[in-house]
């Protein structure tokens, strides 16, 4: 019971600095010292597990990673590469709905906070002739900008996971597939309620061959990443710097091009943010706080099901960020999920219910700039999104049967 305090505590405190708009990584960084401190660890022994969890090499994998994936995001929307990915969609899908739908769920490929900006004046011009209400346009464009963080290894939530339980991205994606699939099939009910068939207006008339090449051509550096990691296994680090070199040799960067867009794709407030999250994690493991919240719900009698459903969703409720529930929850999680690694059913269940609470949180940035930009009543977005989000969730039931 006295783990389940002190971890409930530092949780708490996490939560409350979260909503108080403090950054993510010093929260972390303080719900580590908090965890240390009631735990009475030896100053020596806390350091040498933040070293642990610094230098450790699946943390370093995860740094580069992340490191690449900015860069990427940076050079295809600097080139303009996202744009004109976006407007040769438009040329090839005859129906504004389809439109509609692919503009967030392209733009979606790669992470980015400004992304439902990017996509959002695309769906306003794709659904001119329409008539559709603004919180029907928000719901559009935040719902399939999110199909790929269930399963995409380029989303900070996908690397965070990988990380943490030890298991190869290629069996995290194909867990989450349900869930990516139930957001294009739910999509299809929910967010064009009341829409009939209409004509994309969004292209420009350059003709469906010239316009099919060049969206193949802009969106091949993604999805050459995509294959090479999860079809063949491709170390991610390797795969993304790869790409991200025959990027600036394709696009003739000069060296001080290549300097200006290092400068300005590298966030060391997102690198501070992993590693406040990687030095969490290995103080759960140094207090032992880890094994003695697993025994108190081991002997509690409450249903594991319930257990691992309810904070992540919590979690990713009040964060609004994946990669803060999946650091917050997961350390606490794993023992109860079957240890080292998890089992991928419950592993699974837990992503989906933490992004089921990203995804209706007030704090979700996609949902804010979203409803910001259509000028959407909160009220009505949240009517049209909760039922199809609950719906997502519950194909957690395919991964739970078939893994667990």
């Amino acid at each position: 019971m006295a783990d389940l305090l002190k971890t409930l505590t530092v949780l708490a405190v996490v939560v409350w600095l979260l909503r108080r708009r403090i950054y993510l990584g010093t929260v972390m960084a303080a719900g580590s010292l908090l965890l240390a401190l009631l735990y009475l660890t030896p100053p020596l022994r806390f350091l040498s597990g933040v070293w642990s969890a610094l230098a450790s090499p699946k943390s370093l994998e995860m740094t580069a990673t992340l490191v690449f994936t900015m860069i990427m995001e940076n050079i295809l929307r600097t080139t303009g590469t996202l744009k004109r990915m976006v407007e040769s969609l438009s040329e090839l899908l005859p129906d504004a709905r389809l439109v509609m739908a692919a503009m967030p769920a392209m733009i979606g490929m790669l992470p980015s906070p400004g992304g439902a900006v990017f996509s959002a004046p695309m769906v306003h011009e794709a659904s001119a002739r329409l008539s559709l209400p603004a919180d029907q346009k928000a719901m559009i464009n935040y719902w399939y900008r999110h199909i790929w963080e269930y399963v995409s290894p380029l989303y900070p939530g996908i690397i965070l996971v990988a990380g943490l339980c030890h298991i190869p991205y290629q069996r995290i994606v194909l867990a989450n597939a349900p869930f990516a699939l139930s957001v294009v099939f739910w999509g299809a009910f929910f967010c064009f309620a009341g829409i009939g068939a209409a004509p994309a207006t969004a292209g420009k008339g350059t003709g469906r061959g010239r316009a099919l090449r060049t969206f193949l051509a802009t969106i091949a550096p993604i999805m050459t990443t995509l294959v090479l990691v999860v079809m063949f296994r491709v170390n991610p680090v390797i795969a993304m710097g790869g790409v991200t070199l025959l990027l600036y040799a394709g696009h003739r960067y000069a060296p001080a091009a290549i300097l200006t867009s290092l400068r300005e794709s590298v966030s060391l407030k997102a690198l501070f943010l992993v590693f406040g999250i990687m030095i969490f994690q290995e103080t759960l493991r140094v207090t032992g706080a880890l094994d003695g919240v697993s025994r108190f719900f081991a002997a509690s009698g409450l249903p594991v099901l319930l257990i691992i459903t309810v904070i992540p969703f919590l979690a990713g409720l009040m964060t609004g960020l994946t990669i803060a529930f999946v650091g917050i929850t997961f350390p606490i999680l794993m023992p109860l999920m079957g240890g080292d690694p998890p089992s991928l059913g419950l592993l699974s269940l837990a992503f989906g219910s933490g992004f089921a609470g990203v995804m209706l949180s007030p704090v979700h940035l996609c949902l804010v700039l979203t409803r910001e930009y259509f000028g959407a009543d909160m009220t009505r977005v949240y009517h049209r999104l909760w039922i199809p989000q609950a719906l997502v969730l519950a194909a957690a039931a395919v991964p739970v049967y078939i893994f667990s």
